[in-house]
């Protein structure tokens, strides 16, 4: 039953893409519409650099993900679009030149070009969170030298208070 399975992820493949192509035919037939006729904004070539990695990402994923058939038969189902990891990211960066699309011709500028930014920020803080542990310094070995001696003298609030115990005699087992 392993076709099974790789029948349903050609299914659900084929209809993503085909409503993924669908929704981008349909914005950016707008898009170009309303800036050949309307003007607005007056210039297309922001837009056109844009919108350049939204629609690699459309064809990377068509590539990857459109299942392969020899008449009836499935050939190869694709990779799963689905699947969290890169092909999530490449879904938002999709969608997100989407929302900037269209708030490209509601506000008539090419100045919301901008929000774009908060791709590689997000990229950023997500490399950070990776990396931060990697960056933390450590204790010299001088430092760790110095406070191992001087755990001796010093102790720890739980040894104080197993000490306090003791003498208190709390600690003890009590046998009736």
């Amino acid at each position: 039953m392993a076709s099974q399975s790789s029948k349903k992820t050609a299914q659900a493949n084929t209809t993503t893409l085909n409503q993924l192509h669908a929704i981008s035919a349909g914005i950016n037939l707008a898009v170009l519409i309303i800036v050949y006729f309307f003007r607005r904004p007056s210039n297309y070539k922001p837009w056109v650099l844009f919108s350049l990695p939204s629609w690699f990402f459309q064809y990377t994923l068509e590539k990857s993900g459109r299942p392969t058939y020899q008449g009836n038969k499935l050939v190869r189902s694709g990779e799963d679009i689905h699947h969290e990891g890169l092909y999530e990211y490449f879904f938002d960066i999709i969608y997100v030149t989407w929302i900037l699309d269209i708030l490209m011709v509601i506000l008539g500028t090419n100045y919301v070009w901008f929000l774009y930014l908060a791709i590689p920020g997000y990229a950023g803080y997500k490399i950070f969170g990776v990396a931060a542990p990697f960056l933390k310094k450590s204790k010299p070995a001088k430092a760790e030298a110095s406070s191992e001696t001087s755990g001796a003298d010093s102790k720890s609030k739980r040894q104080t208070k197993l000490e306090a115990r003791r003498e208190k005699g709390q600690g003890q087992v009590r046998y009736r």
